[in-house]
């Protein structure tokens, strides 16, 4: 990992806390470029990773599926498998099957895929369940309607920020998780496993304030590209838009080390 002390570190609180977490002096310059190595590695990996593309389509074919009169039924002939669902965790499981079955037919599933699977999953199935009824059973009507709200520019913008933010907290912590449970302890970087937590949820917030460079232009992106594609997106279009935005969040990144040094 290396003993130099870096010169950019963010001056954020969220970053602030995830340092002042971590250690004192030294430990903290070494923790910080661990952190910054880990997103770079991160990026590098994912991006050109099938199943980074593969969420990455689905997540615009729900941007694009709700501005038509039946979001249900375009998503069903695309290939997502919903039927007549009447639940969020029908639309989870169809979402992971239709993924699993192309990523496995390319041959080439890693772990890089599987975050970016497990991501879109889990930020689907949050944005969708918080429109959904509480108190009565829910319907496949109301299940179209939910789905139907993805497609304006705040709810994409929103749904796509909380993808990037995931998806990069879950990268940077496939790294960092190989060294972080090693500390805890006496006379460790964390005296015990709530200052890890602790640690962890700081770089979510990270995370998450660095991702919102990916909302609006998400979410205005979708329009544009809807409305000059005859209201579809196809998948090279899509990808494009997945590589570009998962370097705005490595730019964002850089460029808060950068100003904050």
């Amino acid at each position: 990992m290396g003993h130099t002390r870096l010169g950019t570190l963010p001056a954020t609180r969220s970053w602030n806390e995830v340092v002042g977490l971590v250690a004192e002096g030294a430990d903290a310059a070494r923790v910080a470029e661990a952190t910054a190595n880990a997103w770079r590695l991160a990026f590098a990996k994912v991006q050109g990773d099938v199943g980074f593309r593969e969420a990455i389509w689905w997540m615009t074919q729900l941007g694009v599926a709700a501005a038509q009169k039946n979001p249900m039924d375009h998503l069903a002939a695309l290939g997502l498998e919903i039927g007549k669902s009447e639940s969020v965790v029908e639309v989870a499981m169809a979402l992971a099957n239709a993924m699993d079955e192309r990523i496995d037919g390319s041959g080439k599933r890693s772990d890089f895929g599987e975050l970016a699977e497990r991501s879109l999953i889990a930020v689907v199935t949050e944005n969708l369940q918080e429109r959904m009824p509480t108190l009565l059973p829910s319907s496949a009507q109301d299940l179209s309607s939910a789905l139907g709200k993805l497609g304006s520019v705040k709810e994409f913008g929103q749904l796509s920020r909380s993808f990037f933010q995931k998806l990069t907290n879950e990268c940077l912590n496939y790294f960092l998780s190989k060294t972080m449970p090693a500390q805890v302890g006496a006379s460790r970087r964390f005296a015990t496993a709530g200052q890890l937590e602790g640690f962890e949820k700081a770089l979510a917030t990270h995370c998450w304030e660095a991702s919102e460079i990916v909302e609006k232009f998400s979410g205005e992106w979708l329009s544009k590209n809807r409305y000059e594609g005859g209201g579809k997106i196809d998948r090279e279009t899509a990808e494009k838009f997945g590589w570009f935005s998962l370097r705005k969040m490595q730019l964002e990144l850089e460029t808060r080390a950068r100003k904050h040094g």
